[in-house]
């Protein structure tokens, strides 16, 4: 008698996965100059936008003056600018600059081809059918809530 995979537990099982596929793209090769913490801020500046460094802090996990420095050091470089927060001129606002959206690109295709590494060295021609037909599936789901839906 087989037991079935809950949502609850389908769900924590994707999130390790995405995690261990991370860390395995990150583990590999290092991309030119940026340390894990600085693709990790380039990365987030690139989903989200203008950002604080304590929102980057927030999303990465650790101390403001630990990001502090790694932003530090992305200003220094060129790769991201600081500006006065229009809403809160105490704040101070993170942005790439196009250095900075260029080493962004640079990283996403090293890691893409780590990737591509990955899947052909790992996994058997089944498998990544295997994952192609899951993949099909998890992209049915739509982040938006429908029309009307209560929330």
């Amino acid at each position: 008698m087989s037991t079935k995979t809950t949502p609850a537990e389908l769900a924590d099982r994707i999130g390790e996965m995405m995690d261990g596929l991370r860390r395995a793209m990150r583990s590999g090769r290092p991309v030119g100059e940026l340390s894990p913490r600085h693709e990790a801020a380039l990365a987030w500046l690139r989903r989200k936008g203008r950002l604080t460094t304590a929102e980057l802090a927030r999303r990465e996990q650790i101390t403001p003056q630990s990001m502090g420095a790694v932003v530090a050091e992305l200003v220094e470089r060129g790769w991201v600018t600081k500006s006065k927060d229009p809403n809160d001129g105490r704040r101070e606002l993170l942005a790439l600059t196009d250095s900075g959206a260029a080493t962004v690109m640079q990283t996403d295709a090293t890691r893409h081809g780590d990737l591509v590494e990955l899947l052909t060295t790992q996994l058997s021609d089944d498998e990544r059918d295997l994952v192609a037909r899951a993949l099909d599936a998890l992209m049915k789901i739509d982040p938006r809530p429908e029309e009307g839906a209560a929330q």
